[in-house]
């Protein structure tokens, strides 16, 4: 290669460079800072969009709601049985443009359609509406459109304050206990592989443990996910139940236990499974319930069926009493008073079953 090649490469290799004299770079002091990462992350878990000046403000869908909310009134109904593709407009459409018992577009103040996970790309609501209106007039005409098509579909109206037909709340769903406060409490959401040990070194810092019942598997013997933990004192089961307790002071100071801070120990949470706990039912009432006068008796009579006893008849020594078989014996095989057969049991075991084949001997 020759000096006259090399020096030609070395200027084409330069020249590819950007020449930094030759740029003109113009920056703007008076341009606000941009929005920083951090902001966006802020703004995007709040919902609320970024401005260039670094601050942040509702978005579009947020102000509307905003101003919906402002224009609810005490005249509403809720609509649903609605298909997931209804919008606004379709709604709107509905109440105004019927043949009958129309409602005018001023009488309509507010529609409430919550909007649900998208569903193949495609917004989507979660099936139901609530529209609001002007006067009881409008009110009473909008309740007479149930049972009425949109989409296809029959929808269901009803006045937004009468919760007729609503189940009534189950025990302890109003955030008061099931059962009134014991020294036992039931224990659920265990993960399989724990065991009684940890269960009382779990709960053992509320107080003396008297006993803990844990379900188990036959086959296994590991936790079917729930356990029964009796304490000496009741205070013990209330502590439990309240999900921490204060962590005690010894000669060194303040507990080391990994599950305290320097306030609380929390008890809600084990092998991070966050736990159901209630007080349990008092024994003696359980008992009572299940075999006490206030069980369900089946020998009265009042059952049909299986569930009726046939009543006892004295029989002599002369009697042939013949088992009572339900059902046809058609195809049956005779059980030996048990669920299965004797040759089912057998192979179940895995006990040696006596052949019942006969031999063939064919002559020559």
């Amino acid at each position: 290669m020759s000096v006259t090649e090399v020096t030609t490469s070395s200027e084409e290799t330069k020249s590819r460079k950007r020449n930094a004299e030759a740029a003109d770079i113009e920056i703007d002091i008076d341009a606000p800072e941009p929005p920083s990462k951090k902001a966006l992350r802020k703004a995007k878990r709040a919902k609320i969009t970024p401005n260039n000046d670094g601050t942040s403000s509702q978005s579009t869908n947020q102000r509307s709601e905003t101003q919906e909310n402002k224009k609810r009134s005490e005249y509403g109904i809720w609509i649903g049985n609605l298909a997931f593709s209804t919008t606004k407009d379709d709604l709107l459409k509905f109440f105004t443009e019927s043949s009958k018992n129309v409602i005018r577009n001023d009488q309509i103040t507010r529609i409430h359609l919550p909007q649900g996970q998208p569903k193949f790309g495609k917004p989507a609501n979660k099936g139901f509406a609530y529209v609001d209106f002007s006067d009881e007039d409008a009110l009473q005409n909008a309740l007479e459109f149930s049972e009425g098509l949109l989409g296809g579909r029959r929808v269901l109206i009803k006045n937004a304050n009468n919760f007729e037909g609503r189940p009534e709340p189950k025990k302890g769903s109003d955030g008061g206990p099931a059962h009134p406060p014991s020294k036992r409490i039931f224990v659920g959401n265990l993960d399989f592989d724990t065991t009684v040990e940890d269960l009382e070194e779990h709960f053992g810092v509320c107080g003396p443990i008297v006993h803990t019942h844990m379900a188990t598997f036959e086959d296994t013997g590991k936790c079917k996910g729930f356990a029964w933990i009796d304490f000496e004192q009741q205070s013990s089961a209330e502590s439990a139940m309240r999900g921490w307790i204060e962590p005690r002071h010894t000669g060194e100071g303040l507990s080391t236990n990994k599950r305290s801070s320097s306030q609380r120990i929390w008890l809600s949470t084990l092998k991070g499974r966050k736990l159901r706990m209630e007080f349990a039912e008092d024994k003696a009432t359980r008992y009572q319930k299940r075999y006490g006068k206030q069980a369900k008796s089946t020998t009265s009579g009042e059952g049909t069926g299986s569930e009726a006893e046939e009543p006892i008849q004295e029989v002599s020594e002369d009697t042939v009493v013949k088992p009572a078989w339900r059902g046809s014996d058609k195809g049956k095989k005779k059980r030996s008073g048990g669920r299965y057969a004797e040759e089912t049991v057998q192979k179940l075991t895995g006990a040696i079953v006596e052949s019942k084949g006969q031999r063939v001997v064919f002559e020559e």
